[in-house]
């Protein structure tokens, strides 16, 4: 925290001891050297985009700092953007009051193009009050009819130096830099006595109108962070385009600690990321296909979209940008925080099979490793800039030959291809029982767990018996005081331990790779053996059946409480639950199992139909998803205005699992109808993205425009799947999450080998291909 009554000179010095002390990771390839010109630093990298370049502005309130405060992240972005970064030095108060420091930022520009650069491939900005500056800056050449910059970068900005504001910020705010008190004694060193609402000191309170794009990065705990809120709110009313990044829980300018702090690093990204769309990459051309291709839009951070984006890498294309609305990547894997939740997919094929892992320390992985795998490969295969966290998609529109795409946080973007990886299992199916609201205890579904709930040694509640539910059932029995299992339906559990991978076995999957790869499509060939016996009826079918069957017999003793557990319908028929601790746990005497229909909640406990009061302290919804949502609630309009919601009203219609027609650039990962009753989905998505990245090469290579399957094709594969799903065990007669409105099984009826033959080439004669105008190349 800066001290308010220190001494200037003090605050200076301690500054920049602390600026020297920030870690740095080592920087290949970035060259820091003395600005040609002028005072200050340049900031490039060996591969820098020609004339791509980042006027930045220090902070420290006008009063300290200087240009090797910020050289770690100037690094960190040059790296990011492939750009010079220049950090020119400028006069600071008290010494010299405003307007010395705009006047220094309008030479420094000026010089910047008298030495060669198109103002158009440059972005001004800085932090705290250098953000500020940058904004007076590019209002000043405004008004001036000087030519603006392509952009204008704003971290953690402070743009207003009213005392009002500056002299009653919110003092609760756990940020370790700024008080009250420090800023409004900076303010008046820096305004001296200079109308405080002068644009040229507090460009907030200036004319917005014929500005350039704003891509602004706020933290949640500073101070500041309402001003980056009015920022975007002037801005957008003056019509200006603003990208606004929110960081929340970080403080200001923590975008320093690029060098060590990982929420940093991806909030540089994501400054670079919406950087480089406004000053894009030239130079690309052939092979290399660079960023000047088609821009990629992704929905959706989980494993599907992590996937589409190491392909697109992986193919040389750097253009594109994962929409995430929350704060992590990691989909269902970062949500799911329940007791006991694991992977039902044997760990070793639940991976990527360009990143084969032997860390896996269970032959199912729980739930934090798999989480911790997806933050692993985002890092490895340098997904971070390419990441927009808090950026929720509530609506993509197809105009003018692109998508534009409109963000909850009423911001905008436009995209030349888009693909949804919104996932299957995200959107949690929460009934709504009567009484509910009277119950005097916490109730949460299991995809949002209430940590702070005391569960040990209480009465529980869980809600449903599907995989959630078995798995916190198995967890929670022994813990609580009693656990209540409502059951609604039994469910067939097929019996699979989960045992320790020993030390040794892990030690020889890390030091010989080979190994990894042999155990990957072993595990895969067992995972499409379970596919078969799904799909196709026979001997295969009816031995798993058997098994099941058998698990049951052995495992309960207790004939009452078996015919309970005992389903109706056939195994497989929903989604299989594998477990071998289940049947023990629900036999506990703390356990009941509970099958008579919920009438109601009280401020007790449960009331079923029978009407007994089943007291409890929490209930736990283990109630699942609803598998039908897909990418709801977001809005897709295609070709005229056509809603894909309406599309699908009576039914999925989709080619092979990744296209629609009326749609235009427009792929789907974990779509309806991909293999997800019997099979990996993170094989799923791979063998999707590479299918869709095909067609994103084709694109960037010029060759098409725009393309989208015809409506003859996708019902001619709609018609084949349909015959198909009659002999699937998903359509012999049970209530399961696969079938859709129209009563067919909205998943894969085939075996996987042939969903990746579907998908290995391209059929052009499939699609509706719009060619480039003769002379054309590419997007």
């Amino acid at each position: 925290m800066f001290v308010p009554l220190a001494p200037v000179a003090v605050q200076r010095a301690l500054l920049g001891a602390a600026s020297r002390m920030i870690p740095a990771r080592a920087q290949p390839a970035v060259a820091v050297d003395a600005a040609e010109g002028l005072a200050g630093e340049v900031v490039s990298v060996r591969e820098v985009v020609p004339q791509r370049v980042v006027l930045y502005f220090h902070g420290g309130g006008g009063v300290l700092g200087s240009p090797r405060q910020v050289r770690v992240m100037a690094c960190h972005l040059a790296r990011a953007m492939a750009a010079r970064v220049v950090v020119p030095r400028y006069r600071l108060a008290p010494k010299h009051p405003a307007p010395a420091a705009l006047v220094d930022a309008v030479n420094a520009y000026q010089r910047l193009l008298a030495e060669g650069t198109a103002p158009g491939r440059v972005v001004v900005g800085g932090d705290s009050v250098g953000a500020g500056l940058a904004l007076a800056l590019v209002m000043t050449l405004r008004d001036r009819s000087l030519p603006l910059p392509a952009a204008v970068l704003m971290v953690c900005p402070w743009a207003d130096m009213s005392p009002d504001v500056a002299g009653s910020r919110p003092g609760g705010r756990a940020d370790a830099m700024l008080s009250p008190g420090v800023l409004a004694r900076w303010a008046r060193a820096y305004t001296a006595g200079r109308a405080v609402k002068d644009p040229a000191v507090s460009p907030l309170h200036g004319r917005f109108e014929g500005l350039p794009p704003l891509v602004i990065s706020s933290a949640g705990d500073d101070p500041l962070a309402p001003e980056a809120e009015q920022l975007q709110e002037r801005a957008a009313r003056a019509g200006v385009d603003v990208v606004h990044h929110r960081n929340p829980g970080c403080w200001h300018d923590f975008h320093f600690w690029a060098g060590v702090l990982p929420a940093a690093r991806r909030a540089v990204g994501q400054l670079a990321q919406s950087l480089i769309r406004l000053v894009p990459d030239h130079q690309s051309s052939g092979d290399r296909l660079r960023a000047v291709g088609p821009r990629v839009g992704i929905v959706g951070a989980g494993p599907a979209g992590l996937c589409m984006g190491v392909k697109l890498r992986q193919a040389g294309l750097e253009n594109f940008t994962l929409f995430e609305k929350a704060g992590e990547v990691g989909g269902s894997w970062r949500d799911n925080t329940y007791p006991g939740v694991a992977c039902d997919v044997a760990s070793q094929f639940y991976c990527y099979s360009f990143a084969l892992s032997a860390a896996w320390q269970y032959r199912f992985a729980p739930g934090h490793e798999v989480r911790q795998y997806l933050l692993d490969t985002a890092a490895t295969f340098r997904l971070q800039g390419h990441i927009r966290t808090h950026s929720e998609v509530v609506e993509a529109r197809w105009q003018q030959g692109r998508w534009r795409l409109r963000l909850a946080d009423g911001g905008l973007d436009d995209v030349d291809v888009l693909v949804a990886a919104t996932g299957v299992l995200r959107v949690p199916h929460t009934p709504d029982f009567k009484g509910q609201d009277r119950f005097r205890g916490p109730v949460f579904h299991s995809a949002a767990w209430d940590h702070g709930a005391a569960l040990t040694g209480a009465r529980i509640a869980v809600i449903g018996n599907g995989s959630s539910g078995v798995q916190i059932t198995t967890a929670l029995a022994g813990r609580t005081e009693h656990l209540h299992l409502f059951q609604r339906t039994p469910q067939w559990i097929f019996p699979v331990p989960n045992r320790k991978v020993s030390p040794a076995v892990r030690a020889l999957m890390r030091n010989v790779p080979p190994l990894r790869r042999v155990s990957y499509h072993f595990y895969r060939l067992v995972q499409e053996v379970f596919g078969l016996a799904a799909t196709r009826p026979g001997l295969l079918r009816w031995t798993l059946a058997q098994a099941c069957r058998l698990h049951l017999r052995l495992a309960v003793a207790d004939p009452a409480l078996r015919a309970k557990l005992t389903p109706d319908y056939r195994p497989m028929c929903k989604r299989q639950v594998f477990s071998a601790g289940f049947y023990p746990a629900v036999q506990r005497p703390d356990v009941t199992l509970v099958t008579e229909p919920i009438s109601h909640f009280d401020e007790h406990g449960i009331v079923t139909a029978d009407g007994v009061l089943h007291r409890v302290d929490a209930i736990v919804l283990a109630t699942g998803f609803d598998t039908h949502a897909y990418l709801r609630p977001m809005a897709v309009h295609g070709h005229a205005g056509t809603r894909l919601e309406d599309v699908w009203a009576d039914g999925a219609f989709v080619y092979r699992t990744v296209a629609v027609p009326g749609f235009a650039n427009f792929f789907l990962l974990m779509g309806p109808h991909s293999p997800i009753g019997n099979h990996s989905f993170i094989a799923i998505a791979e063998t999707q993205a590479d299918y869709i990245t095909q067609w994103i090469k084709r694109l960037a290579r010029g060759e098409v425009r725009t393309v989208h399957p015809t409506t003859a094709a996708t019902a001619d594969f709609n018609d084949q799947l349909r015959r198909a799903a009659r002999d699937t065990v998903w359509a012999s007669g049970c209530a399961n999450w696969y079938t859709g409105p129209d009563g067919v099984p909205e998943t894969w009826p085939w075996s996987t080998r042939r969903h990746r033959r579907l998908l290995r080439r391209i059929e052009d004669s499939d699609f509706h291909l719009e060619l480039p105008a003769a002379g054309e190349h590419g997007l």
